[in-house]
C-alpha cells in the first residue's frame, strides 16, 4: 500500500476520523510494519502499552481474562487509548492467522502530536467524545441499577 492509501486507512478509525491528512500520512510512513505468525501475541493484558497496532492484514483473536471479546479484523486499531495513555493493555490479542500491523509507538505518536498541535487536537476531542458516550452508558446503568433494586429484577 501506498502512504496515501495507509494513512486513509488509518483516517477510517474513529481516533483518527477528524484528523488532518499530513500527520496521518507522517504516521503512516513512520509507523514500523511488524509480521505476527498464527499464535503470536500481537498486545497482552496487562502488560504496560508502548504502541498501539493497526491490522493491515490478518485476523487476531482478542480476549480479556482468557475470555474471547471478538476479532480484530483489518482496520482495526489496537491498544490506542493504552499507549496515549502509558496504561497497562486492558486485553490481549493473539495472531489467528499470519497477520501484518502497522506499529505505532508512543513516542512517534507524542512527535506527531507535537508537530502537528491540530492533531493531537483532534484526538484529545475524540477521546474526550468516547469518554462522554461511556459515562452517559453508565449513568443509563446506573439508573437501571437503581429502578431495579436488585440484579434478579433486571
Amino acid at each position: 500500500m501506498s502512504v496515501r492509501a495507509d494513512a486513509e486507512s488509518l483516517r477510517q478509525i474513529p481516533l483518527f476520523r477528524d484528523c488532518d491528512t499530513v500527520p496521518l500520512q507522517v504516521m503512516a510512513f513512520a509507523a514500523e510494519r511488524q509480521a505476527f505468525l498464527p499464535g503470536e501475541t500481537i498486545i497482552a493484558q496487562g502488560k504496560k502499552a508502548t504502541a498501539a497496532y493497526f491490522i493491515m492484514s490478518g485476523a487476531a483473536r482478542v480476549l480479556q481474562n482468557d475470555v474471547e471479546l471478538g476479532r480484530a479484523q483489518p482496520g482495526s486499531f489496537l491498544g490506542e487509548l493504552a499507549m496515549i495513555s502509558g496504561a497497562l493493555y486492558s486485553v490481549t490479542a493473539i495472531a489467528q492467522d499470519a497477520v501484518t500491523a502497522a506499529r505505532i509507538d508512543t513516542a512517534l505518536f507524542l512527535r506527531v502530536a507535537d508537530e502537528y498541535p491540530d492533531f493531537g487536537r483532534s484526538v484529545l476531542n475524540s477521546i474526550a467524545r468516547r469518554l462522554d458516550g461511556s459515562v452517559k452508558e453508565l449513568a443509563q446503568i446506573r439508573t437501571l441499577l437503581v429502578r431495579a433494586g436488585n440484579l434478579s429484577d433486571l
